[in-house]
């Protein structure tokens, strides 16, 4: 089941990054994010306990290739599936802020789902 499927179009509040390159650090573990925006991100091979409304930190941004910066983010799982779980920030202070907004031209191509 194509887990990205359950995003519509009129409910997204940032854009999407249109391929793989950003670095997240969560719950201890390094994952490659295939499915990111300002608003959080989509892990695809996520193993772990994490259910939907769990309130988590993400430790660490970065991107492919590149150095993680260590970030202090509030978070909470608003879905999962079978090996997958959808993030969302709940805030982001300026350093994430500003890293994300570079990140989303220098590790993915901007595409727009509108």
């Amino acid at each position: 089941m194509d887990q990205t499927a359950d995003f519509s179009d009129d409910r997204r509040k940032h854009q999407r990054a249109g391929r793989i390159g950003l670095i997240v650090r969560l719950s201890g573990q390094t994952y490659e994010v295939s499915n990111w925006s300002m608003g959080g991100f989509f892990l695809e091979d996520y193993e772990g306990p994490l259910s939907t409304g769990a309130l988590v930190t993400v430790n660490g941004l970065g991107c492919r290739d590149s150095a993680i910066h260590d970030v202090n983010l509030p978070a909470r799982i608003v879905r999962n599936g079978e090996r997958s779980v959808a993030v969302n920030y709940l805030s982001l202070d300026a350093v994430a802020y500003e890293f994300l907004t570079r990140a989303l031209s220098q590790c993915g191509q901007m595409r727009s789902l509108v």
